[in-house]
């Protein structure tokens, strides 16, 4: 499992409304057990924090109390949709959460382009063996013109994402945990950056409109977790979780009747589980394991005539149902200061990737964790790896406006993802932090290119480098081998806090990025990522905030492929194929805020994001709004 990074939602994120105002879905489920401010002050050892026992209430904010590192948990599960506003996050290094005892919580807010913002949420059930709640968000962009082109100009960027959650939790007494969630995500947009597509060639300088998709997205899990007390021999875990990802439609280039092919649609079904014994002494051992079953549907094979091209034809890959079985046994111990995991993560792949190239069956990579905690000073070292499966949810994360189809199966193999770092406070207020990264992977999907493919065909955008030979076409999103690359990462941070009267703090990252060589960051592969922030409190119920982030030296890579002679482009062949990338400008965002609480529990405010009103495109054809300007209020209750 991939770790998970969770950046504290601020009292107005400057890239929400800039960058992406439309959240992906994916508050989580609620606790009676944390009503305090938790602060992760550095990854000690974490790298999968125990997600679904911690309410967030995404957007009030609140008083703090004291602050406390929150308890690392081997035997964390991943949110349903991932909880974040953007895109491409710049940093992930700190991570905070504002919790209150609060049963229910309600914001609403809006602002130019009609960008809109509703978080709900309520617990009808908390006690000290049962837990049941809602949440609900809903944001939605409709009325900001990019202008990309003449015959685009009434073209509005229209973007309505909402997620529905119900989640459980229930203490049988004397056994164990029964931990359950529901959760139904739906979204309607269009691919906004449209710059001339049009029905036909003869109708490419008339007002057109941009082809429109529609995404259902439903997850349900299900997870047992036995009774663990100083008398236990055994101590055991077990879940089901099953997610339905579709797209309605897969507009082509050029297409006389765009959404006439059906997008594709996956059912993602796994079992997990686990044992742990533990002996004297701090030790134990161990064994997790995770069967994943993807089951595929839609349009499967693909032939797309391009008029630039004449009567050549792009032929997606057939792709099918695949599956992977990760059995991960390991050593543990963990007594005082000290924690220390030693494993392996043994993968076995079953029908993944084209036919006629599979993906190899057995992998195996190190599950090493060690770390050191004494005090304000945290010390770990880690050297895993794995098998991440590059289905069409994930890849939805990875890129909103991406290909709503699977080119391949083939999953992304992480040899070794390791890193060390130093984690230094809070003392006097003052903390600080550095780590360094090394990875490897395997089949690194080559994706961003989405509407740019819709707006060109095969034929290479302006700036692609190196040019294009001459005979070859842009596969753009289509490549169905990935890259492969490996890396490193120097990222670190700072933060000083004077109580709630002032803080501020300064966070980035160095990676260097040249193709194969390169630490995989997002689409964009930006070398360099900085996040500042600082805020005051004049006034006890008044919080003015400023925000500053940075992610430069971008570029996004694909591959050319020679045709073959007979026509066409062949993109299950193994036809020679050269890589090439297309500079990105930097994303600089610099916002401000401010937030009035008339009581602890009810607060108005107004933001400006994108203060410097950059239209650079995020990825390509994907520009930025301009300034944006909101405003609204939120309450607890």
């Amino acid at each position: 499992m991939d770790k998970i990074e969770y950046m504290k939602r601020p009292r107005r994120r400057v890239a929400r409304a800039a960058l992406l105002p439309v959240a992906l879905a994916g508050s989580l489920a609620a606790s009676a057990q944390f009503h305090q401010q938790i602060d992760v002050e550095g990854k000690y050892v974490p790298d999968i924090i125990r997600v679904d026992r911690i309410n967030t209430f995404p957007k009030a904010l609140r008083q703090t109390l004291l602050s406390q590192p929150l308890e690392y948990e081997q035997g964390g599960v991943a949110a349903s949709f991932r909880p974040s506003l953007l895109a491409m996050p710049a940093t992930g290094w700190r991570a905070s959460r504002t919790v209150n005892s609060n049963p229910g919580y309600l914001e609403l807010g809006a602002g130019s382009w009609l960008n809109t913002d509703l978080s709900a949420g309520y617990r009808f059930v908390d006690n000290a063996s049962t837990l049941f709640g809602a949440r609900l968000q809903f944001n939605s962009t409709s009325m900001w013109k990019p202008e990309l082109s003449e015959s685009t100009r009434d073209v509005k960027q229209e973007r309505y994402d909402g997620a529905l959650g119900l989640y459980a939790s229930h203490v049988v007494k004397g056994y164990g945990r029964l931990d359950a969630a529901l959760d139904y995500h739906a979204a309607y947009f269009n691919y906004y950056g449209i710059e001339g597509w049009a029905p036909s060639a003869s109708a490419s300088d008339a007002a057109v409109s941009a082809p429109t998709q529609t995404i259902n997205d439903m997850a349900l899990r299900l997870d047992w977790r036995s009774l663990v007390t100083p008398a236990t021999s055994l101590a055991y875990h077990a879940g089901a979780r099953m997610r339905h990802f579709a797209y309605r439609s897969l507009p082509l280039p050029q297409e006389s009747q765009p959404g006439k092919q059906k997008g594709a649609r996956e059912t993602d079904l796994a079992l997990a589980g686990g044992v742990r014994m533990p002996w004297d002494n701090g030790s134990s051992i161990g064994l997790d394991a995770v069967f994943d079953l993807v089951f595929l549907s839609g349009e499967k094979g693909v032939e797309i005539n391009d008029p630039g091209q004449g009567a050549d034809a792009f032929r997606l890959s057939s792709t099918d149902d695949y599956g992977l079985l990760t059995l991960t046994p390991y050593y543990r111990f963990n007594r005082g200061l000290l924690d220390v995991r030693i494993g392996a993560d043994l993968d076995l792949a079953f029908n993944a990737g084209p036919d006629g190239n599979r993906y190899s069956f057995f992998h195996v990579s190190p599950d090493v964790k060690v770390g050191l905690q004494t005090g304000q000073v945290g010390l770990w070292l880690n050297a895993t790896g794995g098998t991440r499966l590059n289905t069409l949810a994930h890849l939805h994360e990875l890129d909103y406006y991406g290909m709503p189809a699977l080119v391949t199966t083939r999953p992304t193999h992480t040899p070794l993802d390791a890193s060390l770092g130093v984690n230094l406070g809070p003392f006097s207020g003052f903390s600080l932090g550095i780590e360094g990264k090394f990875r490897s992977m395997k089949n690194v999907p080559l994706g961003g290119w989405y509407q740019t493919w819709l707006n060109n065909g095969d034929v290479a955008v302006a700036g692609l480098l190196p040019a294009v030979p001459a005979g070859s076409a842009v596969l753009y999103s289509l490549d169905s081998d990935g890259l492969d690359m490996h890396g490193v990462s120097l990222a670190g941070h700072m933060e000083y806090r004077h109580g709630d009267l002032f803080s501020i703090s300064a966070e980035g990252s160095v990676q260097p990025q040249d193709g194969k060589k390169g630490y995989f960051n997002g689409y964009d592969r930006p070398k360099i990522t900085a996040l500042f922030k600082a805020s005051v409190s004049p006034l006890k119920p008044l919080r003015i905030s400023a925000s500053y982030d940075f992610r430069g030296k971008r570029a996004i890579y694909t591959r050319a492929m020679r045709q073959p002679q007979t026509g066409g482009v062949d993109i299950d062949g193994r036809s020679t194929s050269s890589l090439h990338s297309l500079s990105l400008p930097d994303l600089t965002l610099l916002g401000l805020s401010a937030t009035w609480n008339f009581t602890p529990s009810v607060a108005v405010w107004l933001q400006g994001d994108n203060l410097l009103n950059r239209h650079d495109a995020v990825l390509p054809s994907q520009p930025m709004q301009g300034i944006v300007v909101t405003g609204g209020f939120s309450c607890t209750f």
